[in-house]
């Protein structure tokens, strides 16, 4: 969760440094997270969901992320389905991909693009 919640923060600053101002990144947050969130196994089964939200439930990061830390804690459910999406079969190695992806790209794009604004 902290490594997953370190790289997110990248991609906020990335985002923060490329807008004019506090009130647009809010909006912009809220617009990335809020689908995200709730399309995702975080409060329903993805197997309750209707196919086309399934599949994006399944293939969500956050139902990933969600799925990896009921996982790493020990807190699956006896009986608990598990998705035919490689996500949903996978979730840790979902989680520590996408980690290593947001860094490998949104670390050099802060970095590069803190150094043009403080010129």
């Amino acid at each position: 969760l902290l490594l997953f919640a370190y790289a997110f923060s990248w991609v906020m600053a990335f985002l923060g440094m490329s807008v004019r101002s506090p009130e647009i990144i809010n909006n912009a947050s809220f617009l990335i997270l809020f689908p995200l969130t709730f399309i995702s196994n975080a409060f329903v089964p993805s197997e309750n969901l209707p196919t086309p939200l399934r599949i994006f439930a399944e293939w969500n990061p956050v139902s990933a992320l969600v799925q990896s830390a009921r996982e790493l804690f020990g807190n699956v459910p006896p009986g608990t389905p598990v998705g035919d999406a490689w996500p949903a079969q996978n979730p840790i190695a979902t989680v520590i991909i996408g980690v290593v992806v947001l860094l490998a790209v949104f670390v050099p794009l802060s970095i590069r693009k803190f150094a043009t604004l403080s010129r």
